[in-house]
């Protein structure tokens, strides 16, 4: 039996959880993984360029808390950051999936942003 050892680099990406609380995401590749966040520093921003997936807190429908991102910071990042798909995780039982997917699925017709919310048990085929 051989054994094949693959090399995966990842590239922390400094952000706040609250006022006091740094928090990392992780890039590996062009995929992009940032939860528990309030806020990104400039700085993180040259990390997350060319993100192909972003995979990022979402928790309440209506509005941000002191340590995690609500679906309107969320989405105001995503324009910002520009990646090719997102996928928000994190919901709180406020977010009805069904119903916001309906929301964010007009945004890739208006704005041509590809936004969804995650779920339990979804695959997302990824190349390293």
């Amino acid at each position: 039996m051989s054994l094949l050892y693959v090399a995966l680099q990842f590239t922390p990406l400094p952000v706040w959880h609250g006022r006091n609380y740094r928090s990392l995401g992780f890039r590996f590749g062009k995929i992009c993984y940032i939860s528990d966040v309030s806020e990104i520093p400039e700085e993180t921003y040259p990390l997350l360029e060319d993100c192909e997936l972003l995979i990022m807190d979402s928790l309440r429908p209506d509005r941000s808390s002191s340590t995690h991102f609500g679906l309107p910071k969320a989405l105001e990042e995503v324009r910002k950051i520009q990646p090719k798909r997102t996928l928000f995780t994190g919901m709180m039982h406020l977010m009805d999936h069904d119903n916001v997917n309906e929301g964010l699925i007009k945004l890739k017709e208006t704005e041509g942003l590809d936004v969804q919310l995650s779920y339990d048990g979804l695959c997302v085929p990824v190349n390293l």
